[in-house]
């Protein structure tokens, strides 16, 4: 991809007044795009636009350690260790907590061992990709019967208790191709699920009635997809773990990925991110670098893209 694309963007909030020092161990993107830090002294962090106040909680004493946190609605909050072992038939760890907004353990559930991501709707639905070791099973998982690997699809839909729902995974790649690793996620609302996966790379659009729209990639080893309905932004790669590259979804009329811009972000003083998180959600691109995260909208790429 030759040309590139130059866009400003400033940090939508800098944590580290908030963070005061600590580390964040978890951070998220919520359906409505606020963003969700975990703190490493277990205190969770909530920031949306245009305010001048954080929400924050403390988690009960004990608390296991998490990975990853999503709102749920009524105020609750989902926070998700990404490692599961199974001990029995009837017994095997509860690695996702779910807290009230006054930080109350209202619920533990079962997600599974390998989780690569968990991204939630507004209407509570939870989606959870997963890893190799969760497709083919480690820590105790594994096998036939009550040890088969909950992440076995790759990518698994569960209500807000925790109770796995139907969600086409299975139907959705063509021919005999699986999800051995989920690289990306974006749950873009609760009527589109995109993911993209190992080992052939494809970029597949999931709605509920529909049969999915699967795209060949030509980008490898991506961690982050933005997406609209007339492109994609693909965040990271084997070779560049920060390279942004954007391409329409249909070329010159036809379903097909084409090539249109490798992006390049940067700050207000002309300096390029270089994120150490990325995460799509619907058409926004998140990332983060140190304490500071921003965001960009596609329609802003696209933009500029058509205007160059």
């Amino acid at each position: 991809m030759k040309r590139t694309l130059q866009v400003e963007v400033h940090a939508f909030v800098d944590t580290a007044e908030a963070l005061a020092g600590r580390k964040a161990k978890a951070r998220g993107v919520a359906p409505d795009n606020t963003v969700w830090w975990l703190a490493e002294d277990d205190e969770v962090l909530h920031f949306a636009d245009a305010w001048d106040f954080w929400e924050r909680f403390t988690l009960p004493a004990g608390a296991p350690d998490f990975d990853y946190v999503q709102p749920l609605p009524d105020g609750e909050v989902l926070l998700v260790n990404a490692r599961c072992r199974y001990l029995s038939e009837k017994q095997h760890e509860r690695n996702a907590h779910v807290y009230s907004p006054e930080g109350l353990l209202l619920r533990e559930l079962t997600l599974g061992d390998g989780i690569a991501d968990v991204q939630t709707t507004s209407d509570g639905q939870l989606w959870v990709s997963y890893f190799d070791e969760g497709v083919f099973g480690n820590r105790g998982w594994g096998g036939e019967g009550p040890q088969r690997p909950i992440g076995e699809d790759g990518l698994v839909r569960f209500d807000a208790l925790g109770q796995r729902q139907e969600s086409g995974v299975r139907m959705a790649l063509p021919g005999e191709q699986i999800i051995v690793d989920c690289y990306a996620l974006n749950v873009a609302s609760e009527q589109e699920t995109w993911f993209y996966s190992y080992t052939d790379f494809p970029l597949v659009r999931m709605r509920p009635g529909q049969r999915s729209t699967v795209w060949n990639s030509p980008v490898r080893g991506a961690h982050a997809i933005v997406v609209s309905g007339t492109h994609v932004l693909f965040g990271g790669g084997y070779d560049a773990a920060c390279e942004l590259q954007l391409f329409t979804l249909y070329d010159r009329g036809h379903q097909r990925l084409g090539p249109l811009a490798r992006v390049v972000l940067t700050d207000e003083t002309g300096r390029a991110w270089q994120p150490s998180w990325l995460k799509g959600r619907g058409a926004w691109l998140h990332g983060a670098e140190g304490t500071r995260h921003f965001r960009v909208h596609m329609d802003e790429l696209t933009a500029r893209a058509g205007a160059t």
